[in-house]
């Protein structure tokens, strides 16, 4: 995962890679300002689901708090004040459908539907190029964008499957080790230096489900492929059954078995490729035996804990949503299937889930009308300038320390992860979904970067914001 290095335009007809000066917002005028918490997330909307109701309160403070940020028309990609790279800004996007999905609303829908960019914006947000993993978020979030909203409502020449498509497309062509050593496999970027878990079993997620919604045959032979790297490479443990990070050069794996997205990826990668490559009674099986040894041993007192914790970098303050959203696909799979394995399992899963979504609720949040809550934001306030709870700190057992997008994101996962079957959204609320004013321009005497990241401006009206360690010499960073 790459942190951001080359800011571009959001905006179309502009030179490529240059960056208009956009950044605090003009005054808000919000039909919905009038609008607090408490009238936009109750219980009785969501029937009694408290975790639905968590997550609405969770998805409210992260979309108040955080988005958009004030300096997003920098990028060529939507933005989340405070993410530390690009590859989040993609993810969260899978888990706002999810909330869309399982708690049968519409909030927040432009904000979904306005995500949607096409694979050279994506590539432009980064020279040369973004890893390959930080790509396959947009293509995860984008294919499960189109589920959610349906067919009719996603246009086909140009629209979230599409673009899902082209993204799988791209990493195939750009990632795949033509060599084929160690039985191919995709490479973590344009380096080639390391292979990576990650991108290959976001591959395998991606490239099943691109099958199942669009039936082009085309994909399986690759499916196929991805599947046997990661088998024949012995990604998941024969004896604990947890997944490794990536692969050594004499292709054994590295034996670091600490990030939970890596279990979450594999499990979501075999739940989509087990009736694709007709392995469901191989594949299924593995996804429960993953699930459980992740439970059991990537946990302290039921609660699920990072590998790296209490010194976690931003990119790992995710993962831990990211492994829960994949168990509620493995549960929905269950369901659906009548899996017996699934079934059996099902009472330790939602235990699990539950036991964590009360601990977080309980030990790991801040109220700030309540406490003096610290909130991260890297660029400044967005546009609403105040700042609402409930929000979250990065460990689920707590206590609270400080709260991101990040870890804001990691728990709304969690709830979202935890809303109960065939919940109901009813009420007007169900459709929240306010309107963002457009930025103003401004120029570097404005101050608009971070106050590590020097302002570079060049032909006038146009800016950038350095790396820290780089400084701007005649309209360059250096």
């Amino acid at each position: 995962m790459t942190k951001k290095i080359v800011f571009a335009l959001l905006f179309p007809g502009f030179i490529v890679g240059a960056c208009l000066a956009f950044s605090p917002y003009n005054s808000l005028t919000n039909k919905h300002e009038e609008n607090n918490i408490s009238t936009v997330c109750t219980l009785s909307m969501f029937g009694g689901d408290e975790n639905a109701l968590r997550s609405c309160m969770t998805a409210y403070a992260l979309q108040h708090n955080w988005f958009p940020s004030p300096i997003s028309g920098l990028f060529s990609y939507q933005t989340w004040n405070g993410f530390d790279g690009f590859w989040q800004n993609g993810a969260v996007l899978e888990t706002l459908a999810n909330f869309m999905y399982y708690g049968n609303n519409t909030m927040y829908k432009s904000v979904i539907t306005g995500s949607l960019r096409d694979v050279y914006s994506l590539l432009e947000s980064y020279y040369p190029q973004p890893s390959f993993d930080d790509m396959g978020w947009y293509g995860l979030s984008y294919a499960r964008i189109h589920e959610v909203l349906g067919p009719g409502n996603d246009d086909p020449s140009y629209g979230f499957l599409y673009e899902a498509k082209q993204i799988y497309d791209w990493i195939w062509d750009n990632g795949w080790d033509k060599n084929v050593s160690c039985d191919g496999g995709f490479w973590f970027d344009q380096t080639q230096k390391s292979k990576q878990t990650v991108e290959n079993a976001q591959m395998l997620q991606l490239g099943s489900k691109l099958y199942r919604l669009t039936k082009d045959a085309s994909i399986v032979p690759r499916i196929e492929k991805t599947w046997k790297f990661l088998e024949s490479n012995v990604i998941v443990s024969n004896e604990t059954y947890l997944v490794a990070d990536g692969l050594r050069n004499n292709c054994s794996s590295d034996q670091n078995f600490g990030p939970t997205y890596n279990m979450g990826l594999m499990i979501g990668g075999l739940v989509e490729a087990a009736p694709v490559l007709n392995k469901t009674v191989q594949l299924i099986p593995l996804a429960h035996k993953i699930a459980t040894a992740t439970i059991h041993l990537a946990t302290k007192n039921g609660v699920l804990v990072e590998y790296c914790a209490p010194n976690c970098d931003d990119d790992a303050k995710m993962f831990k949503g990211i492994f829960l959203r994949n168990l509620r696909y493995l549960i929905d799979y269950t369901k659906k299937y009548k899996d017996p394995i699934g079934l059996d399992n099902l009472p330790l899963y939602q235990q699990f889930i539950q036991h964590n979504c009360d601990t977080a609720w309980e030990k790991n949040r801040c109220e700030p009308t309540e406490s003096n809550c610290t909130v991260i934001y890297k660029d400044g306030k967005s546009l609403h300038n105040t700042t609402v709870g409930p929000v979250f700190g990065i460990h689920f057992a707590g206590p609270f320390n400080y709260s991101a997008p990040m870890q804001q994101t990691c728990v709304l996962d969690l709830f979202v992860s935890a809303i109960l079957e065939n919940t109901k959204c009813v009420g007007s609320t169900c459709g929240f979904d306010p309107p963002i004013p457009q930025p103003s321009p401004l120029t570097c005497a404005d101050n608009p970067c971070p106050v590590d990241q020097p302002c570079c401006e060049y032909q006038q009206e146009y800016y950038t914001c350095c790396e820290s360690t780089q400084k701007c010499q005649s309209g360059e960073c250096l």
